[in-house]
């Protein structure tokens, strides 16, 4: 699964460094420099990464507004969509969604 990403065969090599891309802009983005781009570059074009920033950044802060609303997650784990109350039963009293995440490993 997405949490251990980086060891799952499921994901490609362009699809893992999207994952890491994304948690990077979410948990430290000072660490994004010339040489992480290079390597994005070599799977993807300038307007693909650009397209990927935007749609993680975009997410980042759907999942920050949404955060200070105290929602939490629409799905179960299982990919099931849930009602709010059912999704507090599944993940607690504060989800990783509302306590900042925690790092993918």
């Amino acid at each position: 699964g997405i949490a251990n990403f980086r060891d799952s065969p499921k994901f490609t090599a362009a699809e893992k460094l999207a994952l890491q891309y994304s948690e990077l802009m979410a948990l430290n983005p000072g660490a994004i420099g010339g040489e992480f781009y290079a390597e994005l570059r070599r799977h993807y074009t300038e307007a693909e990464i650009v397209e990927l920033g935007t749609f993680i950044g975009f997410n980042l802060g759907y999942h920050t507004f949404f955060g200070s609303l105290k929602f939490y997650p629409m799905f179960s784990p299982d990919g099931r969509l849930v009602s709010q109350q059912e999704s507090e039963q599944l993940y607690g009293a504060a989800p990783a969604s509302l306590a900042g995440g925690t790092r993918c490993e």
